[in-house]
């Protein structure tokens, strides 16, 4: 049986024209915050994408934020166009633009506006600058506020698999999508990763035989095995796919 899915898209390009062509609604969409367009307008798309029937889930960075009134200002407009979901992040910026250094304010003022769920990162294969205990530590107070998360990018179903269950283990109870790539071009794929930090399971498919050739392969990466295998583990809520924009082959088990 296959399991809900959702896209993620970055904000430029002509992006809504190229996935309302390909991705019908009301098809899940998340809308990346990423430093140089900022939280602005990835609220103004989600706006727009829910407005289209869509189900918009913007994602909010926490350094991108110069003041709670903003914030409550996007929830405002988030509200009255309809969207129930937001992602919240710390964010890649290095410096908060305002009073927001981590996820976690930002979650918690949003909990006390009520009407939204929240979603939170998680890590399969760890995080740069946070320890393993942390992280798990991180993960059960952001339960508490949140109601899904979502798994950085990872190219082996063994690892999501094994990370869920740990997870488990651990009393991390919120359902978690998992976080696999689209059907990128494999150059393109492999350059992002690196920039993104995904390692330990693309140096696997690297070296491994079947993920060899679907990483490796001269076209577009395949990501149709990866989502099989999480599918047959039946510990997923769903499937959330970075699809760099690229619409032309979203994944299907």
């Amino acid at each position: 049986m296959a399991l809900p899915t959702r896209v993620e898209i970055v904000p430029g390009g002509g992006v809504v024209d190229r996935l309302q062509g390909l991705v019908s609604p009301p098809a899940t969409i998340t809308v990346t915050c990423l430093p140089h367009h900022g939280p602005e307008e990835t609220v103004g798309l989600a706006v727009k994408l829910s407005g289209l029937g869509y189900r918009a889930v913007p994602h909010l960075a926490a350094r991108t934020l110069t003041s709670r009134r903003q914030l409550m200002h996007f929830t405002t407009r988030l509200a009255d166009a309809g969207v129930r979901d937001i992602f919240v992040i710390a964010g890649d910026d290095k410096d908060p633009e305002g009073p927001y250094d981590w996820s976690m304010p930002v979650m918690e003022e949003i909990a006390d506006v009520g009407g939204f769920n929240t979603g939170f990162a998680a890590y399969p294969e760890g995080h740069p600058s946070i320890s393993e205990p942390e992280l798990t530590q991180l993960l059960l107070k952001k339960q508490q506020l949140g109601s899904w998360a979502v798994t950085q990018m990872c190219f082996s179903g063994d690892v999501l698999n094994r990370y869920v269950a740990r997870l488990r283990s651990d009393g991390v109870t919120v359902p978690v999508w998992a976080g696999v790539p689209g059907r990128v071009r494999r150059t393109r794929l492999i350059a992002l990763a690196g920039r993104i930090g995904v390692g330990p399971s693309l140096k696997f498919a690297k070296r491994s035989g079947s993920l060899l050739r679907s990483v490796l392969a001269p076209s577009s990466y395949d990501p149709a095995p990866l989502v099989r295998s999480i599918e047959r583990s039946n510990a997923f809520a769903g499937v959330h796919v970075y699809s760099f924009n690229d619409f032309s082959g979203i994944p299907r088990a």
